[in-house]
């Protein structure tokens, strides 16, 4: 008499238990999981000569992040809100004397703080730097940008203030720190004075403008006390209220649109084909092998604004986290396939590679929901590799282990052929 299905499906279920735990606890499969690590290791830090072959795929990981997909394929945005506390004035192509006038006409209109994110590092024509420098001095809760260059290796890093910066001024780096062709994925929004560090740190533009705008969330910022913040994107550019420069020295953009709120002066071009002055990042639809930049700077410093300002900031596990999880998960992996390399030798290979495909969608799966749901960056790149490992580890230290039985007569699962 056949079983019911639902006891047939219960006894295979049970049977994936067993599977996995008949040789958790033996130490051939605790040994074989530190193999896998201890493999890692090398690789990782030492020096070995004809490694090069791993050179590619360290390259193609390098700017690839699972939880991007979060961002460019299930569209993780705020909805269709826009962010009633921000504006972005489309600086187009001012020169000083224009921006001075946009910067006026801007607080006429009752802008709490105005960023302008434009570097200027030195002296042009004198007329119009007197107009800018007279437009600088009359707003206060301005904030200019300066870069900050940190040094590569020996090279020490090098602040560049703004031209018109002073002691009554407010400014911040706007530059990101990520590598020039990466996504910006995160921000740096205080850096220590390496040369005087009792001194106050460097300030991201973001941050100083939070400072202006809102002292609580500032506060809260820099109790975190994180040199490095990962950024919640939140908005893409059509998400922000943008309005032409030219509309608002012609009269033709209301005051509603501007009081009260932070103003941003920036570039923004919406030619998908133009690149000029935008970045990589986790928006674009090409997540993987990304075709062309998606974002001009100052969408993405408004994004950081938002985070900040919503204290919607994003947690990353500590490392001892993301090794332990590894840890584990390679574990249970291991002593699966152990079970079935010793006892199912034949459905082997099928099975290790359906479990490791099951295995890795699962886990993306798992990160991207408490990337998404709870503002959790677990890395899970450590744990894959793991998994992905663990097969090919199990030949080497089969061969190990029965040469260990063979001379000491080390006790291992492995001391007579299962296949």
């Amino acid at each position: 008499m056949r079983k019911p299905l639902h006891k047939h499906i219960a006894y295979h279920f049970k049977n994936v238990h067993r599977r996995i735990t008949k040789y958790l606890y033996e130490r051939d499969t605790i040994l074989a999981t530190a193999w896998v690590f201890i493999f890692i290791l090398m690789v990782k830090v030492l020096p070995l000569p004809n490694m090069h072959f791993f050179d590619p795929i360290e390259i193609a990981l390098e700017d690839f992040d699972f939880n991007d997909i979060t961002y460019s394929k299930l569209k993780k945005t705020v909805g269709d809100s826009l962010d009633q506390r921000i504006v972005i004035i489309n600086i187009e192509e001012f020169d000083r004397e224009g921006l001075a006038m946009l910067i006026n006409k801007t607080s006429s209109l009752g802008a709490k703080v105005i960023g302008l994110d434009v570097t200027m590092e030195e002296a042009k024509e004198p007329i119009k730097d007197s107009l800018m420098r007279d437009a600088i001095a009359r707003n206060k809760k301005l904030v200019l940008a300066s870069r900050f260059h940190p040094g590569e290796g020996k090279e020490e890093s090098v602040f560049a203030p703004n031209y018109f910066s002073d002691a009554n001024t407010h400014s911040g780096y706007v530059n990101f720190l990520s590598k020039e062709w990466a996504t910006v994925r995160i921000w740096n929004p205080f850096i220590k004075n390496k040369i005087h560090p009792d001194s106050n740190s460097y300030q991201s533009f973001a941050t100083t403008i939070v400072q202006e705008y809102d002292p609580a969330a500032f506060e809260k910022l820099k109790k975190r006390n994180h040199s490095i913040e990962i950024i919640n994107y939140s908005r893409r550019t059509n998400q922000y209220l943008i309005v032409s420069g030219e509309d608002l020295l012609e009269g033709k953009v209301d005051s509603s649109a501007i009081k009260g709120k932070i103003a941003l002066l920036g570039y923004i071009n919406n030619n998908p084909e133009n690149i000029e002055d935008k970045k990589y990042t986790p928006f674009n639809e090409e997540f993987a092998g990304k075709s062309i930049p998606d974002m001009n700077g100052i969408v993405i410093h408004a994004n950081i604004i938002s985070m900040v300002l919503d204290g919607k900031y994003i947690n990353k596990l500590p490392l001892w986290a993301t090794i332990l999880f590894a840890v584990l998960i390679g574990w249970l992996h291991m002593s699966f396939f152990i079970h079935y390399y010793l006892e199912n030798h034949i459905w082997f290979h099928l099975v290790a590679k359906i479990a490791q495909l099951i295995s890795a969608i699962l886990f993306v799966y798992l990160g991207m929901e408490l990337f998404s749901r709870f503002r959790i960056k677990l890395d899970l790149t450590l744990t894959l590799v793991v998994i992905v490992l663990a097969v090919d580890i199990i030949y080497f230290y089969e061969a190990f282990a029965v040469w260990m039985h063979k001379k000491f007569k080390y006790k291992t699962v492995f001391h007579q052929k299962h296949h």
